[in-house]
């Protein structure tokens, strides 16, 4: 429904002005509660026909946001989605492709905003303005290596550069694939990322097949990271990995690696002549 400002009582404008002084763009039944102090018995009543005129929506119980004036981009993120996403669930981090393209490591624009958190939701997913949001639930020993960006006055958790390669490396099917990966990985390399800190978050994470992909995409990329390489070597698992799990379930054995090449070099490498 088209939002009408003629359309708005008094205690509807009285509401949204108050909110908008105070930078609220996702607020509380606690807040109409205290703004319309006077009006108690209409709290509700504000709250539906508020709701019915689409100038707020409801993400959750007692929990509403109101409608951006000039809306929110179909099927790609921005920095409205971003500050939304930062009210659906507690704890909360902006994760995997989403902070992959908000780094610049990948020019794709991920239609899904993806959150981690260590709560698990009623839904993994859901919708607003038109814009998807995935949670994924992690266990809490990976849920870690967040940095606090700002749009204007409000404040977001985003896993910081490092975290998000590993993250993308522990779970590739939430950053398009490995091929994404490998670019991210590029990319980050040409921003100077702490390869420490990456090794370090890396062994926090007790899943082995990190090293092994981050090992055998930096031999693969000809990545100047010789120095790292040895250690990542020795920190792999026996047994084999695919890759990619997302991609088919075949592919070379690399012993070296102990990964299950289900992914050509071609594939992995062809971003960069493009």
């Amino acid at each position: 429904m088209a939002q009408n400002i003629r359309s708005l009582s008094k205690s509807e404008t009285k509401l949204l002005a108050t909110l908008s002084a105070e930078g609220k763009n996702v607020f509380a039944y606690d807040d109409v509660k205290r703004i319309l102090a006077g009006e108690r018995s209409r709290v509700k009543q504000v709250i539906y026909i508020l709701t019915e005129k689409g100038w707020i929506k409801n993400l959750e119980r007692g929990k509403y946001l109101i409608v951006p004036l000039e809306g929110i981009a179909q099927g790609a993120w921005s920095e409205e989605a971003f500050v939304i996403a930062s009210h659906l669930v507690d704890p909360y981090m902006i994760s995997y492709w989403s902070a992959l393209n908000y780094y610049g490591y990948t020019e794709q624009i991920p239609r899904t905003v993806f959150i981690s958190t260590t709560r698990r939701k009623f839904k993994a997913e859901t919708e607003i303005l038109g814009i998807p949001y995935k949670f994924v639930t992690l266990k809490p020993h990976k849920f870690f290596g967040s940095t606090i960006v700002w749009f204007g006055n409000k404040k977001v958790a985003i896993t910081g550069k490092e975290k998000t390669i590993v993250d993308c490396l522990d779970h590739s099917e939430y950053c398009g694939g490995i091929t994404e990966i490998a670019k991210g990985l590029a990319n980050a390399l040409d921003d100077k990322i702490d390869f420490e800190k990456l090794t370090m978050y890396a062994k926090k994470m007790e899943n082995k097949t990190i090293f092994k992909r981050l090992g055998y995409l930096s031999e693969v990329l000809k990545l100047p990271v010789a120095d790292y390489l040895e250690k990542w070597h020795e920190l792999i698992s026996p047994g084999y990995t695919f890759l990619d799990p997302l991609s088919s379930k075949t592919g070379k054995h690399n012993s070296k690696w102990n990964l299950r090449i289900n992914v050509g070099e071609e594939d992995l490498t062809e971003w960069k002549v493009h």
